[in-house]
């Protein structure tokens, strides 16, 4: 008997652990993007504050002795272009200085309103504005406060306060588009690969059902004849056998499906062509002439694998190599080798076929569950090679070459078992 173990199975992660992941870093960016914005929200607030104390040192210079001196005028004239925040200048009760264009600073007042109303709408506004800021004092040279200046933040600085908050929203959004996408896409990919094991499940039965119903139909024709063949029978109840295997190891196929299978040490070679003996015959022709190459390498490669499943695999390449070749004369070439990666060795199985190849945007999907290029079928079948070779075994399958008119080769490598496993199965055979 082969010893069989239970591998660890290496499991996709968790639907929780792609939505909390997803809300780390979203959650990263936003108190990210605040943090920043508040830092230079902040330097702009000091920026204006020392501007407008700058504007409020000039207009207190007008109120000494020397107030017509060129320099503060000159002083002035370059500072206030500068100013782009609104500010308003009262006396020292807090009322708007007249005239009100002159005394304020990108202030949009109602041109077409009337004194009172404009004056009622500054006066607003100075509320507002000292509810935000204590307003900057302008002394006479006694010390006397003689005029108030009333300031907000610019424009800018208050879009860049709201900014976090409208980028928190974004990516909230960003993140629930998100995560709805790969929720429709999970239920397509369910949908289109429950579909599809029902269909391949249909499909693996169909052959061996429709031979026993052909040997039971033989057998009824014995039985009435009375034939006394010992022969016949036997042969007969030999092939009632073979599908009758063939149904329970499609049992176990299914069945292993989802969770993780038992391997055994077995060699590679052996599966494969357990694989060609079930194929060769029911490989579909349509008139055409298919040359199936395999040569059985000289050392035996021995491998842990689930023989039903990783016969499944050689199966559909094997099925997808014949379906491809299109033209009367084709050739399906396979391959075993033992090749090193560092210190580990894997078992190398290459498909090769001179079909009509692939295109590169075919190549891309031609792993991905519900993608075909057929008129008839669901798109599972190398989906499922792929699950079962890398989920399952820790090994790879890809496409080692394809290109259009001139045929695909699918490589499929599997991690080695250690020489005292493959020992023991030699040793159990001998």
């Amino acid at each position: 008997m082969k010893r069989a173990e239970r591998p660890r199975a290496i499991t996709p992660p968790r639907r929780w652990v792609l939505t909390l992941g997803f809300s780390i870093v979203a959650s990263a960016i936003v108190v990210g993007s605040l943090i920043y914005t508040q830092q230079l929200v902040r330097s702009l607030v000091l920026r204006e504050q020392r501007l407008i104390r700058f504007y409020a040192d000039i207009l207190q210079s007008f109120a000494s002795a020397n107030s017509a001196s060129i320099e503060s005028l000159f002083l002035l004239d370059r500072v206030t272009p500068t100013i782009d925040f609104p500010c308003i200048i009262t006396d020292s009760m807090g009322i708007p200085l007249e005239p009100y264009e002159q005394f304020t600073l990108n202030i949009a007042l109602d041109r077409l309103g009337s004194h009172d109303t404009q004056r009622k709408e500054l006066q607003k506004m100075i509320a507002e504005m000292a509810a935000e800021y204590p307003p900057i004092e302008v002394r006479d040279p006694g010390g006397k406060v003689v005029n108030y200046i009333y300031f907000t933040n610019s424009w800018v600085v208050k879009r860049l306060r709201v900014l976090p908050y409208v980028e928190f929203a974004l990516v909230a959004l960003f993140v629930a588009a998100g995560y709805g996408a790969l929720m429709m896409q999970r239920r397509r990919d369910e949908s289109l690969i429950w579909v599809g094991m029902a269909k391949e499940t249909a499909h693996q039965l169909g052959t061996p059902l429709s031979s026993l119903f052909g040997w039971l139909e033989l057998l009824r024709e014995h039985l009435a004849s009375g034939t006394q063949n010992t022969a016949q029978l036997e042969t007969t109840l030999d092939e009632l056998r073979r599908d009758v295997e063939r149904l329970r190891g499609i049992a176990e196929r299914f069945s292993a499906i989802g969770s993780a299978p038992r391997l055994s040490c077995a060699d590679i070679s052996s599966i494969i062509e357990n694989a060609l003996a079930y194929m060769r015959p029911r490989l579909p022709r349509h008139g055409r002439t298919l040359t199936i190459e395999w040569e059985r390498p000289k050392q035996c490669c021995f491998v842990m694998a689930n023989e039903e499943l990783i016969a499944w695999v050689f199966e559909n390449l094997i099925k997808n190599a014949a379906e491809a070749i299109e033209q009367q004369q084709g050739r399906i070439t396979i391959t075993a080798t033992e090749i090193a990666r560092g210190k580990r060795h894997f078992a190398r199985v290459t498909v090769a076929d001179t079909g009509k190849g692939m295109s590169p945007m075919v190549r891309r999907s031609a792993f991905s569950a519900g993608f075909t290029t057929k008129e008839r079928g669901w798109g599972l079948g190398l989906a499922l090679a792929k699950r079962i070779v890398e989920q399952y075994h820790r090994g790879r399958i890809f496409i080692v070459h394809t290109e259009p008119g001139r045929g695909t080769t699918v490589a499929v490598e599997l991690p080695c078992a250690d020489s005292s496993r493959a020992r023991e199965v030699v040793g159990q055979t001998a």
